[in-house]
This record gives C-alpha cells, sequence and structure tokens, in this order.
C-alpha cells in the first residue's frame, strides 16, 4: 500500500512540476485573459491539486483504519473519542435555539434560512464552545499533574 501511494506521489509530483513549468514560461498577461490556452494550464494545475488532495485524504483515511483495527485498545479509545463527540454534539443541538433571529431581515436580503438552519449554526457555536472549553480545560487539569 505504501510503494501504491508512494508511486501516486510521484506520477502527481511529475505532473505538477511540469504544468508550473508551462504557466512559468508563459507570458503573464496570457495567463490572466480568460479563455486563453495558458489559462486551460491553470485550471489543470487546479485539478491535479484537487486531485492529490482527495487521493491524500482517502490514503490517510485507510492507513487510519488499518492502523486502527490493527490495534484493539486504539481501535477502543478511537470509538469513545467518537462517542463523546457525538455526544457533545447532540447536548449543543438540543440546547440550541433559533431565538431572537431576524428572519425578515434575512428574507429582505434575498437569503431564505429556515428555523432548523438557524438551530444547526447554533449548535455548531455551542460545539465549538465546548470543545474549546474542554480542551482548555484538559490543558490546564495536565499542568497541574506534572507538578
Amino acid at each position: 500500500m505504501y510503494k501504491i501511494a508512494k508511486i501516486i506521489a510521484i506520477i502527481l509530483g511529475v505532473i505538477g512540476l511540469v504544468l508550473w513549468v508551462l504557466i512559468a514560461r508563459a507570458d503573464s498577461d496570457v495567463v490572466a485573459q480568460a479563455g486563453s490556452s495558458s489559462n486551460n494550464v491553470v485550471g489543470l494545475m487546479i485539478n491535479v491539486g484537487l486531485w492529490a488532495t482527495i487521493i491524500i485524504a482517502i490514503i490517510t483515511l485507510l492507513f487510519s483504519l488499518v492502523g486502527l483495527a490493527s490495534e484493539p485498545q486504539k481501535l477502543k479509545k478511537a470509538l469513545i473519542s467518537i462517542g463523546v463527540f457525538a455526544a457533545v454534539v447532540l447536548v449543543s443541538y438540543l440546547i440550541a435555539t433559533a431565538e431572537g433571529f431576524n428572519f425578515a431581515k434575512m428574507a429582505d436580503k434575498g437569503i431564505q434560512v429556515t428555523e432548523g438552519t438557524v438551530k444547526w449554526v447554533d449548535a455548531g457555536l455551542w460545539t465549538f464552545y465546548i470543545l474549546a472549553f474542554l480542551a482548555i480545560l484538559s490543558m490546564v487539569v495536565g499542568n497541574f499533574k506534572k507538578q
């Protein structure tokens, strides 16, 4: 698996290098013009970056899952962490509200927002606050345990 990932990385790196050289050699005015042949090279470079990111994310996920499956203790800790995170999201959703939100003002701007969307945004904010508090608390507790 590692050899395959390394070969894919080398291939994408060579393609990216070739596209970069093509862009670097092109006239800057030509690159700036929409619809030029150099702009297609820029689009190709963006696509290579996008696909490289997707491939690397998939490979990283696969390596992580293989690593977790090979060690049951790590798998148990990972499942506990996922459960705690799900509990934090659930609590955040339960305390989230859409009260005080001015739907008419958003409608005047041409943005249609539902009560459910506002509640999920509020839940996301509450999740952030709770996780930030837990992170700070764990740093403080860890600091006191060292002393």
